[in-house]
């Protein structure tokens, strides 16, 4: 506690000395003139954001903010010469003169350069891409950008598909839509996203990464991915943060409204729909601002999935050689619509030198599922046949309020917020049906060595001789409510001509709770037991046609006559199905009768709170026009406290009468509590020797906290005692140190052009292990393990004492054709490659017989030892290749913008050689999108997705070309109407 106040004393001391300075300094006293106003494109008002104002001859200058607006404060009376530039436009120069405590206001309209001598209007995709290149080139962090021009005028279907386009960015998909990124090579866990500088909350139930298919992409202004922070950022974010900002009322009044509908080819579905619209205006001499945004969709998420299990023997055909046969096979087709509906309100005010802006934002997601699976187990000799009905209901609320102030000689901004988010599955339905002996043992002997497609005929698929085994209930919740606040203070600094800058300081303070509850019931009814719940069902349910007595229930008193051809691209059946009609009445009259399972539901619930304090330093000092240097300070302290169950048994017992839950496992409740405290330097240096010429270079320290499950003290034994989780109550957040280095080039026909190169070197790791469990022998002392014998391995997380390295180049063109002759000039291209390479040993723990010296007359000859090893290998969820390629092009009313994806192989689990590692296949994806203006301000537009009809696989390498995993999700299309004015 003494560090945390020293560390806190040390940055406000500093800080409150540099203000003090600041405040004294005569010069800035003298220095109260201000000049500001706006830069818009003059053929359509639009605001030029990012736009370069710079005072000629000295380095007074600033950007215009997202509104387009600007600010030059403190200036001394006198004539200046004021230089307005923007990528692509022609610059615009205006002498002034300034009197003393004058504030002058000077708008500026600047047009697209074009061909000399011509009178050319800039395309609408030509205007998204200079205005993302303008905010990317003015910001002084190392960044990449996504405008609103880009998402409004050729909209993705959400927001992690807008910033999958973008360089060093992979996507993760669910059912062929994007819904999180790993960004540089870093699973999403590593990453943070805010909504207008809020953090958004998780409603994943294992970890601390966000959903973005949440978030419909026309709610937002722009999107900023920070790839190098800065000393007033969250640390939290080793691969980066994503800025998602809001749309912001303009001075005119906007309504901007869409409808489509779509088609899915694997469920030959047309029920996809979706509407959203904006509207927004200002009033009272453009004070106030209100915009208003509401979106409500609903797609066809379905996917057809494939797994696979092998096992390598000898085959004496090829010489005995270790050759993979089939043991198991499981064909699921996920049937998944998915729903969105939210909205987002904004209110700002503009008072004097400063702005009010209170922003409040919702959505909420809905899955609907029905997982049909045909499991064919070789090994047992077993068919299994099971239908899973879920509804999952996901949704995030944010609202948070902040005041920005200018004074002559300082600017403030303050705020809070609060967020929240859940995550819920009411009643999740489970049956299962098994057919035993359903393969000859001659014939699995045939099977042997056979491609998974040729396995589901050697099956007896005997209807008659496939019974009810079993059902259950699942239920969850996960709720997280945050609560945050935050001040700011800016002060600027010049010496002389030459130097000047600002020194910032602040603080942010936020706190959060998180719960989460799950319970499971069940009944199993296939043979002996369960006589009286299969009575109960022939007796309450004649309908059905069972008998009383019956010992055992066939399926085919449930079978539905669904099917389908293409299922799995028609290389595997579909098989018998189960009618949800027929099954759900038999959970009803059965309810009561259902046992409680303890140790998946005491044994998965956990809540606790995490409070983090932070506060910093940071100056920009601008040297000359050419050299910008940018250090920080930041200080962040984190402390959590999470209580759980302690299982170490269980014992099912009825759910009795009343509904209550007994006390069917033996557990406490245990608590655990973390804390930590880091000092972080940040260093950024721009060198800019000519305006088309910028050099960046960082040196950041960031951190990545542990997922809420691997510490939080769940500690439970499976029900057979085979196996037990045990958290690490000790887990220590992990530190990464980044070097960052970007050089961009822009000339008018080249366009832009970045190369960026990083290197991380990331310390403690956290990693799972799992490892044998032998009486007297303590492995990891800071596992919490029960004193319990009989339970042969551990699964747990712990901090890796080897470093783990990360390092790419990123490589970035955008350019437009607007010098070609006649219609050519509307083409517009984007280019972006990833180079990824990372690197670390990962610990592991096998189980060894020691010869036992000196040797005894009579057995055991040798004890059992854990021996400790480890292994090189990659980080999970990192491609060494992306490689993303956009054509537009825009004639007239017309656009239309081609994209083709490629993602390189990516490591999906890390075995304890590497010829079991598990990886997905290379990934080729084509997309296109059209538009046309009709009169008016009519639209027309279709998203044609997945062209190539490209599915997921996941191959293992011992294993050959056999995969182990296939997800097949299908071309989907949306066709529109959008009325914007």
């Amino acid at each position: 506690m003494k560090s945390s106040v020293h560390h806190f004393a040390l940055i406000f001391s500093c800080v409150t000395t540099i203000l003090l300075m600041a405040f004294s300094d005569p010069t800035l006293a003298q220095s109260n003139s201000r000049i500001f106003g706006s830069v818009i494109e003059s053929s359509s008002g639009e605001a030029l954001i990012g736009a370069n104002i710079v005072i000629d001859g000295t380095t007074i200058g600033v950007s215009a903010d997202l509104d387009g607006n600007y600010s030059l404060n403190n200036l001394k009376p006198g004539s200046y010469t004021l230089q307005f530039s923007y990528i692509g436009f022609t610059t615009v120069t205006r002498e002034v003169v300034l009197g003393s405590g004058e504030e002058l206001e000077l708008h500026v309209e600047m047009s697209w350069q074009g061909i000399t001598g011509e009178q050319v209007m800039v395309t609408a995709q030509a205007r998204g891409q200079m205005s993302a290149i303008n905010q990317q080139r003015s910001s002084n962090r190392i960044t990449n950008v996504v405008s609103s021009d880009r998402i409004q005028e050729l909209p993705d279907v959400n927001a992690a598909e807008s910033i999958g386009r973008l360089p060093g960015i992979a996507i993760q998909r669910s059912g062929g839509e994007a819904n999180k990124i790993a960004i540089r090579g870093l699973s999403p866990k590593f990453n943070t996203v805010t909504v207008n500088g809020v953090r958004m909350p998780s409603v994943d139930t294992q970890e601390r990464s966000i959903d973005l298919s949440l978030v419909a992409s026309n709610m937002l202004d722009g999107i900023e991915v920070t790839k190098a922070l800065t000393a007033d950022q969250d640390a939290d974010a080793i691969g980066g943060t994503v800025d998602l900002r809001l749309r912001t009322a303009p001075e005119d009044l906007l309504v901007d409204v869409q409808a489509s509908g779509g088609y899915t080819r694997l469920q030959d579905s047309y029920s996809n729909y979706k509407f959203s619209g904006s509207t927004g205006w200002r009033m009272f001499d453009n004070k106030l601002g209100v915009i208003v945004g509401f979106n409500a969709d609903q797609f066809d998420r379905s996917a057809d999935q494939f797994s696979g299990g092998y096992e390598l023997i000898p085959d004496p055909q090829n010489g005995n050689a270790l050759t993979p046969n089939v043991n198991s096979l499981n064909l699921r087709e996920n049937a998944l619509t998915r729903s969105r509906k939210g909205g987002n309100f904004l209110i700002d005010y503009r008072i004097p030198r400063g702005e009010i802006v209170w922003n409040t934002f919702y959505n909420f997601l809905r899955n609907e599922t029905d997982r049909r699976e045909n499991n064919l187990q070789i090994g047992s000799l077993r068919h299994r046949y099971s239908l899973n009905k879920t509804l999952g209901d996901a949704a995030i609320f944010t609202s948070s309020l902040n005041i920005e102030k200018e004074f002559d000689r300082a600017s403030f901004d303050i705020g809070g917020a609060y967020t929240s988010s859940f995550n819920e599955h009411p009643e999740d339905y489970y049956w299962n049906f098994m057919e035993e002996s359903a393969i000859d043992g001659a014939d699995r002997e045939a099977i042997k060595f056979n491609a998974p497609e040729l396995v589901p005929p050697f099956f007896k698929n005997n209807l008659a001789n496939t019974y009810f085994d079993g059902m259950s209930i699942n239920s969850s919740e996960t709720d997280e409510y945050e609560t945050s606040l935050y001040g700011n203070v800016r002060v600027p600094f010049r010496a002389g001509i030459h130097i000047d800058g600002y020194l910032k300081a602040g603080g942010k303070f936020r706190r959060f709770n998180r719960t989460h509850d799950r319970e499971q019931t069940g009944l199993n009814i296939y043979y002996g037991g369960g006589q009286d719940a299969r009575n109960i069902m022939a007796e309450e349910l004649p309908e059905l046609g069972l008998e009383t007595g019956m010992n055992r229930i066939p399926l085919e008193f449930f079978q539905d006559d669904y099917n389908r051809s293409n299922f799995l691209n028609g290389d595997f059946p579909l098989g018998y199905t189960l009618d949800s009609d027929k099954l759900l009445p038999v959970i009803d009259v059965l309810r009561d009768y259902f046992y409680y399972n303890g140790q998946n539901s005491l044994g998965n619930d956990y809540e606790g709170y995490e409070e983090y304090g932070a506060a910093y330093a940071m100056s920009e000092i601008n040297i000359g026009r050419f050299i910008t240097l940018i250090p920080g300070l930041r200080f962040e302290k984190e402390y959590t406290d999470y209580t759980a169950k302690f299982v170490i048994g269980t014992e099912d017992r009825p759910v009795d009468a009343g509904g209550g839950i007994p006390n069917t496992v033996a557990y406490r409740d245990t608590t655990s509590s973390r804390s930590a405290e880091f000092l972080l330097p940040m260093v950024h240096l721009q060198i800019k020797p000519t305006e088309w010429l910028n050099l960046r270079l960082a040196y950041t320290e960031t951190l990545s906290r542990p997922s809420f499950r691997q510490y939080a003290p769940i500690t439970f034994v499976s029900r057979f005692g085979d196996w037990m989780n045990a958290p690490n109550t000790n887990l220590q957040t992990s530190r990464s140190v980044n070097y960052d280095a970007s050089l961009s080039i822009f000339r008018n026909k080249l366009g832009f052009f970045t190369v960026s190169g990083f290197y991380k070197e990331i310390h403690d790791l956290i990693w799972f292990v799992t490892f044998p469990l032998l009486e007297g022998q303590t492995i990891l002392p800071e596992i919490n393990i029960p004193n319990l014998t009989g339970v042969p391995r551990v699964n747990t997380h712990l901090n890796n004492s080897y470093l783990a390295t990360v390092k790419g180049v990123e490589f970035d063109w955008q350019t437009n054709f607007w010098y070609l002759p006649s219609f050519l000039k509307g083409l517009v291209l984007n280019v972006n490659y990833t180079m990824l390479e990372s690197e670390t040993e990962y610990p592991q723990f096998r189980r060894e017989q020691v010869p036992i010296s000196p040797r005894p007359p009579r057995p055991p000859f040798f004890n059992d030892v854990i021996v400790d090893t480890s292994r090189i290998g990659r980080m999970p969820d990192q491609p060494n290749s992306i490689l993303n390629v956009t054509l537009g092009y825009d004639y007239k009313g017309f656009s239309i913008r081609g994209s083709y994806l490629f993602q390189s192989d990516i490591l999906r689990g890390l075995a304890t050689n590497p010829e079991n590692d598990r990886f997905t296949e290379d990934y080729v994806r084509f997309d296109v999108s059209i538009r046309q203006r009709l009169q008016g301000n009519l639209q027309l537009f279709a998203n044609l997705n997945n062209l190539n009809n490209r599915a997921d696989r996941n191959y293992q390498s011992s294993i050959g070309n056999y995969p182990t995993f296939i997800e097949y999700y299908g071309f989907t299309m949306d066709l529109g109407v959008r009325y914007k004015f």
